[in-house]
């Protein structure tokens, strides 16, 4: 058992009624098929379990006892910029954004931006956790395999650790949350051809220029296609999913190769979802 998870196993041993403590999650975590030989990426929203005895810190200390290596995204989008002009059909407006005012440098001991949850940022303060240097697009993983995860990572290449982790037999673990923030549904986007944006962030040096995916907002249409890969669960209020990682990729490669607008979404204001369909159906 790793510190973080004896410490939480001792801050919960005492859970009050209706919480959901350190055990809770290791049992549930354990009857989904997990164990020390598991490779996984984690999206977690704490809010959906109810109340956690001792909060995130007890979420990140049952997956480390679970598990074997961890893998979540870290992403910094404060670190983003926007260009006066650009590439077109990039799903971006061009222009002097407010946020560029705003815009932060990227430093390693950046905090993940606060849509991407309580859990990622609390991983990352833990002493054994590896983090990439992508100034918008950092993973932090813990485990034997971090290191090797991690170091496929380039600005051309960002998904990397994902396309390591659906190739050496990783899960996807899905924790009160949807196929909306399941990251590792881009990996077969990329396999299956749909070329990705480009996007600019702040560092000390320069402006760094890099690859950036689509919209996830549609991604709920693979639901049905992994469904007999599936294997569900409940801890405390949260229904929790793990999904064999190849299933999610191989997917999305077969969907989008049957129609290039799969999993795309049909909110009329996303800008990557539209330049996207306009590049695969270009107007007549």
């Amino acid at each position: 058992m790793t510190q973080l998870a004896f410490k939480a196993a001792r801050k919960t041993s005492g859970d009050g009624p209706g919480q959901v403590g350190f055990r809770d999650i290791v049992r549930g975590l354990r009857n989904l098929g997990l164990n020390r030989n598991s490779r996984v990426t984690v999206h977690v929203s704490l809010s959906s379990f109810g109340q956690v005895a001792g909060g995130a810190e007890t979420v990140v200390g049952a997956l480390m006892a679970v598990c074997g290596t961890l893998i979540t995204p870290a992403f910094t989008y404060q670190t983003l910029v926007t260009p006066e002009e650009g590439p077109p059909l990039n799903g971006l407006a061009y222009g002097s954004s407010p946020a560029n005012e705003t815009a932060e440098f990227w430093r390693p001991d950046m905090p993940a931006h606060p849509t991407i949850g309580v859990v990622p940022n609390t991983l990352l303060r833990h002493p054994a956790a590896k983090r990439t240097s992508h100034p918008a697009l950092s993973f932090v993983a813990v485990g034997p395999d971090a290191d090797e995860m991690l170091a496929g990572q380039t600005l051309a290449d960002p998904l990397a650790p994902l396309t390591w982790l659906t190739d050496h037999g990783g899960d996807v673990l899905l924790m009160g949350v949807t196929h909306r923030v399941n990251t590792i549904v881009h990996v077969g986007e990329q396999r299956a051809g749909r070329r990705q944006f480009v996007r600019w962030a702040l560092t000390p040096e320069r402006i760094e220029e890099f690859n950036w995916p689509g919209d996830s907002a549609g991604f709920e249409a693979i639901t049905d296609a992994i469904k007999p890969y599936v294997v569900r669960g409940q801890i405390g209020q949260a229904h929790v999913q793990r999904i064999p990682a190849e299933a999610v990729v191989s997917a999305a490669v077969q969907l989008i190769r049957k129609d290039p607008t799969a999993l795309l979404c049909h909110n009329p204001s996303c800008e990557r979802c539209r330049d996207m369909r306009e590049r695969v159906q270009p107007r007549v």
